[in-house]
């Protein structure tokens, strides 16, 4: 699984006088893990509303310029999952695109993949509390109680062009509940599972995702997820304004 904020890596190359090709940075990526491996890459776009059209081939996602390179990249197809989507190459991406799965995290979701495959994250000049979308699985697996299960509908295009309605579920936050990592890191750290190193004026963090998985599980089930989550009042207030409004829309279209 690869993320990466490309900002730093072309200001870097720029400076150097080294054109920046982010399609290269994907085929040196797929020549490692060739033969038979697998490459993801979050394609997310769970900005997108309950009835909301999602499109395999043409949605764009919000998960930066890596995303963007990647869905247009001839060697990548695209998952399903209109919230949590992912480019894929390799071995196992045409099994992985052909799986229409409910859950964003769900045991049959490309983090479950992930975990049962031993895989690693690479991110790349991103912070721990945007490249640790991974945990979302752990805390479905432990069903913490800060999370429930919300359904939402989609007018869901496949790779094939075919459209129809489609229910599909998100493993949200409760009002006021916010995930931050920075906590996990020297946990993560002290278990083996997280390397921090510096990489050509980069920031690179390789985390060895089951290892990781049993430490989150740990800290959900011995310590409530305090090194995962938190509570927040004024967020609280936000969400709940939020959920206000949107009824309010829905009620109005109706």
């Amino acid at each position: 699984m690869l993320m990466a904020d490309l900002t730093r890596m072309a200001w870097n190359a720029r400076r150097a006088g080294i054109a920046f090709v982010p399609g290269s940075m994907l085929d040196a990526f797929l020549k490692a893990v060739a033969p038979g491996g697998t490459l993801l890459v979050p394609t997310f776009t769970y900005d997108l509303s309950d009835g909301a059209a999602f499109d395999v081939r043409t949605t764009p996602s919000i998960s930066g310029a890596l995303a963007r390179v990647a869905l247009e990249h001839p060697a990548f197809r695209r998952t399903a999952h209109p919230l949590h989507s992912f480019a894929v190459a390799g071995g196992d991406s045409e099994q992985l695109a052909a799986r229409v799965h409910p859950g964003s995290f769900d045991a049959n979701s490309p983090f479950a993949h992930l975990l049962r495959n031993n895989a690693r994250l690479i991110a790349i000049d991103l912070p721990a509390n945007d490249a640790f979308t991974f945990v979302h699985h752990a805390e479905e697996v432990a069903q913490v109680p800060y999370r429930r299960y919300r359904t939402m509908r989609f007018i869901h295009t496949d790779a094939q062009g075919c459209t129809d309605e489609r229910t599909f579920t998100l493993y949200a936050k409760r009002p006021g509940h916010i995930n931050a990592f920075d906590a996990l890191v020297p946990l993560l750290e002290r278990a083996g599972a997280l390397q921090q190193r510096e990489l050509d004026g980069s920031s690179v963090m390789v985390v060895e995702l089951a290892t990781a998985h049993r430490v989150v599980l740990a800290d959900i089930r011995e310590h409530g997820g305090r090194a995962i989550h938190r509570f927040s009042l004024e967020r609280w207030g936000r969400d709940m304004l939020k959920a206000f409004l949107r009824k309010l829309v829905i009620q109005r279209r109706t």
